[in-house]
């Protein structure tokens, strides 16, 4: 009786070998698996290094010309200013009265530490500093700076936050005739690992994309047109165990492309991550199991391997664009399984988040997984041959 009960995982461990013999043997597969993601992260080394973007936007510095946006803000403001140089009104009372304009709200504060946690908590887009010597600098003709704190793992969001403190400048300027620029909004980009802006935001997304979707590439092709598979379907070799197999398998190349990809990304610009490395190696592996569960079921749907790839197409397409990295994706950001990633990654990697702190979305990645394993166990089943 115990034998009836160990043959199934007995089974599922000798698919799992023969498919992992299969992507050995299979130069190609390996080339795309491990050399294209890893030849990404070394273009963008070269960009970064070609065109002088090494390390930029580490620390504070200006931010020349209005960015559009969609939307108000939520903003901090920290009014620190003292002086009262000026006749007629408070400078620092006109400022906050235009950045109240442009802003959906504003919320006021009385030191950083409690801003700082509200855009950590993400309760705030980003906070504004208004320093001591505001007002006496405008009176004197001295250029003032406004401190501009944003969130480095969210570029719409900086763009929104700094175009809503342009705006509130340039009217501020208009409405007394100054024409010099008094008013520097100077950007402070927090959540930072040490290493360069480009590089690390850049190289995460290409990390995480390079791994859901390289996975998802090769086990696309895993179903399809797999001759060895249909002589196993006439054995007791149930559905579910071949689909579990195969993504096993997949979440095993996974891990050790995901240890490549990682360790490039760290070695080649010299990142100090807000966590350990093991995590960032375990994260990846999730987001790899999401591709490989994906690309099975694109597998099981298709009918030959040229529809495979065009539905890969059609997935790796959709991904990009529905990242949510360039553009607002809405809801979707809460449950495509990239974004998801890349939430986990940015949380821990970023802030410093440990595991237990990002439990949603590395629940709602596993649970992606189960389910396109259940779906692509019940296309399979429905399937007389394979193609």
């Amino acid at each position: 009786m115990a034998e009836v009960f160990t043959k199934p995982s007995r089974r599922i461990r000798n698919m799992i070998a023969k498919e992992l013999r299969l992507i050995v043997k299979d130069r190609v597969a390996l080339f795309l698996i491990f050399l294209l993601p890893a030849v990404s992260i070394g273009m963008l080394y070269y960009v970064t290094q070609e065109n002088d973007l090494s390390g930029m936007g580490g620390g504070m510095g200006e931010m020349e010309g209005t960015e559009q946006f969609t939307g108000g803000p939520i903003i901090g403001l920290i009014d620190l200013d003292t002086t009262e140089t000026y006749e007629s009104e408070d400078l620092s009372g006109n400022f906050t009265g235009y950045l109240e304009e442009l802003a959906e709200e504003l919320i006021f504060y009385t030191n950083e530490a409690d801003a700082y946690q509200d855009m950590y908590n993400k309760a705030i887009m980003g906070y504004v500093v208004i320093p001591d010597g505001f007002e006496k600098n405008l009176t004197l003709n001295e250029p003032t700076y406004v401190t501009v704190h944003v969130d480095a793992t969210n570029f719409i969001e900086q763009s929104t936050v700094m175009g809503v403190v342009q705006g509130a400048a340039i009217m501020f300027r208009g409405m007394h005739l100054w024409i010099e620029s008094e008013v520097f909004p100077a950007m402070m980009i927090e959540f930072m690992p040490s290493g360069g802006y480009v590089e690390i935001v850049f190289g995460g997304f290409i990390v995480i994309f390079s791994s859901y979707l390289g996975i998802a590439m090769t086990s696309a092709q895993s179903i399809v047109g797999d001759i060895p598979l249909r002589r196993m379907l006439l054995t007791p070799t149930s559905r579910l165990e071949v689909v579990v197999s195969k993504v096993i398998s997949y979440v095993i190349i996974g891990f050790f492309q995901s240890l490549l990809l990682v360790s490039l990304w760290v070695i080649a610009f010299n990142l100090t991550l807000n966590t350990e490395f093991a995590i960032l190696v375990l994260i990846m592996s999730l987001t790899s199991l999401t591709g490989s569960s994906t690309g099975i079921l694109i597998s099981a749907l298709s009918s030959s391997r040229l529809q495979a790839n065009q539905m890969f197409l059609f997935l790796m397409f959709g991904t990009l664009i529905l990242s949510g990295f360039f553009i607002d994706v809405g809801i979707l950001d809460d449950f495509l399984p990239m974004n998801q990633g890349m939430k986990v990654l940015i949380d821990t990697a970023f802030k410093g988040l440990n595991l237990f702190d990002v439990l949603i979305p590395i629940a709602k990645l596993v649970g992606f997984s189960v389910l396109a394993i259940l779906a692509a166990t019940f296309v399979f089943s429905k399937k007389p041959t394979l193609a």
